[in-house]
């Protein structure tokens, strides 16, 4: 497995180095939208998407959304579980 990186969350748990950057960002800059992250990162927007549901589903991260009182679909931020 030469292309996972080990990071400490409280046991061992292996990451993909695209996953250990979406973390390394979101610990660095708080909460992003998609297309901040897929700006920052300069990696494909279903790329960054389909890691970020990884990530959600080991409990790593959590999305929320913001409605800015204007019409149409809020933004919705990831970030780093508490």
């Amino acid at each position: 497995m030469a292309n996972k990186t080990e990071i400490n969350f409280g046991s061992k748990e292996y990451l993909t180095p695209i996953q250990y950057n979406l973390i390394k960002t979101l610990q660095n800059g708080g909460p992003y939208t998609r297309k901040a992250l897929v700006k920052e990162l300069n990696t494909p927007r279903t790329t960054i998407y389909d890691n970020l549901l990884k990530l959600q589903k080991r409990k790593f991260i959590e999305k929320f959304s913001r409605n800015n009182g204007m019409r149409g679909r809020p933004l919705v931020f990831w970030k780093l579980k508490n």
